[in-house]
C-alpha cells in the first residue's frame, strides 16, 4: 500500500475531491458513516505517517461537531433523536473530508509537488502556493509536536489531565507556533531570493513523473 504514497501529486487530490464530493453528496449518516469509517480504515491500511495523530484530531472534531450540532438543532426545536443523526451525518462528512486531505499532505513532499507542477508546466506562482500550502502543513503539525515535548521536558503535565487542561496547553502551544511560522516564512523566502527565483523563468525537474512521481534520481548501472 506504500507504492500509493508515489502517486502524482495531481492524481492524489483529484481523488481527494472526489471523495469529498462523495461525501457531501451522500444522504444522511446511514451512507456518511459508513464512509467516514472507510477513509479511517484506509488512512490505515495505507500506513499513512501521523495516523494516530490524525485519530486523536478527528475524535477531538467529532466531539466537538456533535456538541455544536445538537445544541443548536435542539435550540431550533428539532426532537433529540433526529438532532443526534444529522449531527453525525455532519460529523462523517468532516471526518471522510479531512481523512482524504490528510493522506495527500502527508504523503505528498514539497519535492514531489515541485516536481509534478514543472511537469504540467504550470506557472511558477501557482507551483509555489501548491507546494508551500501542502507542505508546510505536514511542517507546522511537527513543529506542534516538538513544541509539546518541550513542554514535557521542562515538566509541564500534559497527558494524563482532564480534557479541558489538554486544550488550554494545546492552546498555549498557538503563540510559539506561530512564531516559528513566521520564522520558517522569513527562511522560505529567504531561500528564494539568494537561489535567484523568478517567476518569468520555467521551471525544469530531473524527475521522471507521470501516473508515479520517482522519489529519486534514478541511477542505471552501466556496463563498461
Amino acid at each position: 500500500m506504500t507504492r500509493l504514497h508515489d502517486l502524482n501529486f495531481f492524481v492524489k487530490l483529484a481523488l481527494a475531491f472526489l471523495v469529498m464530493l462523495a461525501a457531501w453528496l451522500v444522504p444522511g449518516w446511514t451512507w456518511g458513516v459508513p464512509l467516514a469509517i472507510l477513509a479511517v480504515l484506509f488512512l490505515w491500511l495505507s500506513g499513512t505517517p501521523g495516523f494516530r495523530a490524525y485519530l486523536k484530531g478527528a475524535s477531538l472534531l467529532t466531539l466537538l461537531v456533535m456538541a455544536s450540532w445538537i445544541l443548536n438543532l435542539l435550540i431550533q426545536g428539532m426532537g433529540i433523536g433526529g438532532a443526534v443523526l444529522v449531527a453525525l451525518g455532519m460529523a462523517a462528512r468532516l471526518i471522510t473530508t479531512t481523512a482524504a486531505f490528510f493522506f495527500v499532505m502527508e504523503t505528498s513532499t514539497p519535492g514531489s509537488i515541485l516536481a509534478a507542477c514543472s511537469a504540467a508546466r504550470l506557472p511558477p506562482i501557482v507551483t509555489l502556493v501548491l507546494s508551500l500550502t501542502f507542505g508546510m502543513i505536514p511542517m507546522l503539525r511537527e513543529d506542534f509536536d516538538r513544541i509539546a515535548d518541550a513542554q514535557r521536558a521542562r515538566g509541564m503535565e500534559i497527558d494524563d489531565v482532564p480534557l479541558p487542561t489538554r486544550l488550554r496547553f494545546a492552546l498555549a502551544r498557538g503563540v510559539p507556533l506561530l512564531v516559528q511560522a513566521i520564522r520558517t516564512a522569513h527562511a522560505i523566502s529567504l531561500s528564494l531570493s539568494v537561489y535567484g527565483f523568478d517567476l518569468k523563468k520555467k521551471r525544469t525537474t530531473w524527475r521522471n513523473v507521470g501516473l508515479l512521481v520517482e522519489p529519486r534520481l534514478p541511477i542505471k548501472d552501466q556496463k563498461s
